[in-house]
């Protein structure tokens, strides 16, 4: 499993603004569906259905989000056709949960390889500070699932992240400058401790060459 799941749930979604001088940052979100509504023949693309027998012709559902902040006045409102909705957890869409601190490193979770109940994250972000949202900036890091012997969960670790931004509807990824190779820890923690004697070393061995200078 690569951390590009991961890496998706956190860092390619952007967040609404608000003003700069509002007071009290806090969204307000409400959704409204308008089921079989018609398309004017003047307002639109004219129905183009490929199926002869369709039943619809120019009627349509849409959904609305109103996205509004009482402090600021400022009003977002997002709509589209043809729409799906799903509700979820946390835990599933790998973004939401609260980070963890492990091996001097905190981890925040991506989404879990198979939706199952109970499965747990397949990959974690590290970042050498807890903040609310994750940019690349933070992301130092990252431990991953894998398969061992006979199906067991192994986990491989990997830091000094080069990232590629989404590209012709796919997502982004990172390119890592190290990884633990071939062999695998046991755990998430003994992958993290990796990851932060890693970064210690390169960060002993840069200021040494500074010194050197």
């Amino acid at each position: 499993m690569s951390s590009s799941d991961a890496s998706a749930a956190h860092l390619e979604w952007q967040p609404f603004r608000h003003r700069p001088d509002c007071a009290k940052p806090v969204w307000e979100v409400d959704q409204q569906t308008a089921s079989d509504k018609r398309r004017p023949r003047r307002e639109g693309p004219e129905h183009g259905c490929p199926n002869e027998e369709c039943g619809h012709h120019d009627h349509y559902d849409v959904i609305t989000l109103r996205v509004l902040c009482r402090s600021c006045g400022t009003v977002h409102l997002i709509s589209g056709e043809e729409y799906t909705t799903r509700t979820t957890t946390t835990a599933s869409t790998g973004y939401g949960q609260p980070p963890k601190k492990v091996g001097g490193l905190w981890l925040y979770p991506g989404p879990p390889l198979l939706d199952w109940k109970d499965a747990g994250p397949s990959a974690y972000l590290c970042s050498r500070e807890k903040v609310d949202r994750l940019s690349e900036e933070n992301i130092v890091g990252a431990v991953t699932e894998g398969r061992g012997k006979r199906g067991a969960t192994v986990w491989h670790a990997a830091i000094g992240p080069d990232f590629k931004p989404p590209a012709r509807g796919l997502s982004g990824f990172a390119v890592w400058a190290k990884n633990s190779g071939d062999k695998p820890f046991g755990t998430v923690a003994a992958a993290a401790k990796w990851v932060t004697a890693e970064l210690d070393a390169a960060a002993a061995t840069e200021t040494e060459e500074d010194q050197e200078q």
